[in-house]
């Protein structure tokens, strides 16, 4: 990333990293949003590029990272579901989990947009059901046999 595009997206920073009350740490707001907003422009990855990796191919891993692999990627019950390792996760990973969302991941644009208006300090959530209801887990990425 160049200079200016770096300085062109610090004024589309929105959210910070702090301690969560939902679980360890979370995604907040540092300023208010309005409803829509794209929330990370800057953070959307090749969707063409998710992988699915079955639990049964890192059960060699170490304890910590299958914990990690549980806390930042798209997980069903059998598989993992991910389009980078651990080591590039950006702030759209710390969104908690709630089953009333202030927050919805559009996979047409693969971008996170707000569903209400938000103020400083909010707590930004989505509801991780969808992922795995969305075309991408179910439909285009078989099982390796």
């Amino acid at each position: 990333m160049k200079k200016q595009e770096i300085i062109s997206f610090l004024s589309c920073t929105y959210c910070r990293i702090k301690t969560s009350k939902i679980h360890g740490v979370g995604v907040h707001a540092i300023m208010p949003i309005k409803k829509g907003t794209n929330l990370f422009p800057d953070c959307s990855v090749n969707l063409n590029k998710i992988i699915k990796i079955n639990k049964k191919e890192v059960n060699h891993l170490h304890g910590n990272v299958k914990q990690m692999m549980g806390d930042f990627l798209i997980e069903s019950e059998t598989h993992y579901f991910t389009p980078t390792s651990l080591n590039k996760i950006d702030i759209s990973y710390f969104l908690n989990h709630s089953n009333t969302p202030n927050c919805e991941w559009v996979e047409s644009d693969d971008s996170f947009r707000n569903l209400i208006d938000l103020d400083e300090g909010d707590e930004l959530t989505l509801d991780y059901e969808k992922y795995l209801n969305s075309e991408l887990v179910k439909n285009y990425y078989e099982e390796e046999n």
